[in-house]
């Protein structure tokens, strides 16, 4: 992993127009990501993951708005035009969606839809192949991701699949051919411990053998203390602590983080694993202040209920947003 950096994002804001009013959803957040490091997402659902990513790609919802500036090898996309947009897509970057259902067309067979993705990412690069070599390259994608039998796959539709399988054609797809930046919306959800833990393993080797840059979204802890080299803790559509996976363990320093590892059953039978109390907050009408203060045991009433803490650094490479802890 080298210090380039891929990706920067500052100040990102997102909100969805409803009925009601707007949903503050994503509010300022910012990160960066330098070429070859896995970067975990992680926060309990609906902390905004999902929104981070499609605000990435631009592929909102009609009724949403977002400010801020996404910078990608020093390209601002908010201002790049569509053909420039489309052009990266299928070139750059691609993503694991989290629902494979929707994710692939019902009436066209599984290598349709995998060679048509193909056709389009070679055609962007100005690289012709026949009809054979792209087949070839499908059926290899769907070996990688240890589907059993490709040939068979290759010719099915998804409602013949079962739900892990038709997630791991989603992952196929989007590793089919060489991208820089692959976006990971929980790529393990609906998958069986075993074949997640094999899925993970071929993410990291593709870090590794192309350089290729992963950011993986996940309320899962144990995925992401063995899958990521850095660490963003999200709550409430903010980024309230960043650091190393290895320092996020070892020194938790905000209070949803410790809360969140407080959550972790425990193998040696210390008794069983707590919730966290209460809810997560609602869009429509955040706090002003930390927008975990409602749940937060440690909080100061007045300061934290009022002010938004800021994210600021506390040892090297280790940043935390709260006012509890005062980093420096």
């Amino acid at each position: 992993m080298n210090d380039t950096v891929l990706l920067e994002v500052k100040d990102l804001n997102v909100h969805y127009r409803v009925y009601e009013g707007l949903l503050h959803v994503l509010n300022d957040i910012s990160f960066s990501l330098v070429e070859g490091e896995r970067l975990g997402l992680v926060g309990e659902t609906g902390c905004g993951k999902t929104t981070t990513f499609r605000a990435l790609l631009r592929v909102l919802d009609s009724n949403a708005t977002s400010r801020g500036t996404i910078l990608y090898k020093g390209k601002d996309l908010s201002r790049i035009s569509h053909p420039e947009l489309l052009n990266m897509r299928r070139t750059e970057m691609s993503m694991i969606f989290q629902d494979p259902t929707s994710s692939l067309n019902p009436v066209f067979t599984v290598g349709e839809q995998i060679t048509s993705v193909i056709k389009a990412s070679l055609q962007a690069r100005n690289v012709n192949l026949n009809k054979n070599d792209v087949k070839n390259i499908a059926l290899k994608a769907l070996s990688d991701v240890l589907l059993p039998d490709p040939e068979r796959i290759f010719e099915s539709y998804p409602f013949q699949l079962s739900g892990g399988m038709r997630q791991r054609v989603c992952i196929a797809m989007s590793v089919a051919t060489e991208r820089k930046l692959l976006l990971a919306d929980e790529p393990g959800t609906s998958l069986d411990v075993t074949i997640q833990d094999q899925i993970l393993r071929l993410l990291n080797n593709l870090v590794k053998t192309t350089g290729m840059s992963v950011i993986l979204a996940t309320h899962s802890l144990g995925v992401v203390r063995e899958a990521t080299d850095r660490v963003c803790v999200m709550y409430g559509g903010e980024i309230v602590e960043i650091g190393p996976t290895r320092l996020i363990f070892a020194n938790p320093l905000h209070p949803y983080t410790k809360a969140l590892l407080a959550c972790v059953p425990k193998l040696t039978g210390e008794g069983f694993a707590e919730g966290i109390p209460g809810e997560m907050i609602g869009y429509l009408n955040p706090p002003p202040g930390c927008r975990f203060q409602p749940r937060c045991i440690f909080a100061d009433k007045g300061e934290c209920s009022q002010r938004k803490p800021e994210l600021k650094i506390y040892e090297k490479d280790h940043f935390v947003a709260c006012h509890v802890i005062n980093p420096n």
